[in-house]
């Protein structure tokens, strides 16, 4: 079965993480290196990076993900947000970089007063600043509602724009997908999805699978992540979706909504029965 997991909490020590994804008996997981709504970012002593990735290898969970803050912005119109945007960026990377990550997913703002050129020009010189990492890549998420990411020929074309050394490809979330338009709780909306994703660029492009079911209507541009099963896409959606023969392979993290751990146990237990409705 392909690896399968959740985006778990740093609370207390980065350790919780990896014992709320052996509780959950995730193979994979996910999470934020601090409040991704706050700027600072703390430097964690070598002792607790050493037994991060000691427990995670004990546990055998692979990859780990890494998500951006949510306030980075390099393209802002305010040159001080740009700056700051830049340091946290390389902040991060760096430190996913030094724990060991396998990615680090990013969603690209965009700008209406800038054209695309331009937007290609300022990201792609703030992720220059990163300089050489030595496993973690970078993943460009697809977005609800954007003229660079959340359209497939527009994402993929970012990816190829901004080209580094440090990106490795891109992140779909379904939910995202499904609130830019792509209706894959049916077959058109998935032909859609394939036939584009072969037009632009192929699917070894598509390195990580955001699993969410959506609170909005397809094509709403709103992102409202819902329970597996529970929102617009439905299980017979994601059935479809998991059945993509290309994808077949790809990590699945899932961000659904979490008011408790029984919430997380939930939505594995949903995907997990669909993993094995597939592949009996």
């Amino acid at each position: 079965m392909r690896p399968l997991g959740v985006h778990t909490s740093i609370k207390n020590t980065l350790i919780n993480s990896i014992e709320e994804a052996v509780q959950l008996q995730c193979t994979t997981f996910q999470i934020f290196l601090h409040s991704p709504r706050i700027w600072e970012i703390p430097e964690y002593e070598e002792q607790v990076i050493d037994e991060f990735k000691r427990l995670r290898k004990l546990h055998g969970l692979n990859p780990l993900v890494i998500h951006a803050s949510y306030l980075i912005n390099l393209i802002s119109s305010k040159p001080k947000t740009i700056a700051s945007s830049r340091y946290l960026l390389k902040r991060e990377v760096l430190m996913a970089d030094a724990l060991g990550a396998d990615y680090y997913v990013i969603h690209l703002k965009d700008n209406k007063d800038m054209d695309k050129d331009e937007i290609y020009a300022k990201t792609k010189e703030g992720f220059s600043k990163i300089g050489k990492l030595e496993k973690c890549k970078i993943l460009i998420e697809n977005t609800a509602k954007s003229k660079i990411t959340s359209q497939i020929p527009d994402l993929i074309e970012t990816l190829q724009k901004i080209e580094s050394e440090n990106i490795g490809g891109i992140c779909i979330d379904t939910c995202h997908l499904f609130a830019a338009g792509y209706d894959i709780s049916g077959e058109d909306g998935i032909s859609k999805f394939i036939e584009e994703v072969f037009q632009s660029g192929s699917f070894g492009l598509i390195k990580l699978i955001h699993l969410n079911d959506s609170k909005a209507p397809a094509g709403s541009g709103i992102d409202r992540h819902e329970h597996i099963g529970k929102g617009h896409i439905g299980i017979s959606g994601f059935e479809r979706f998991l059945k993509i023969k290309e994808l077949s392979n790809v990590p699945l993290i899932l961000e659904t909504p979490k008011k408790s751990p029984e919430d997380d146990l939930k939505n594995l237990n949903a995907v997990r029965e669909i993993l094995r409705k597939l592949e009996s």
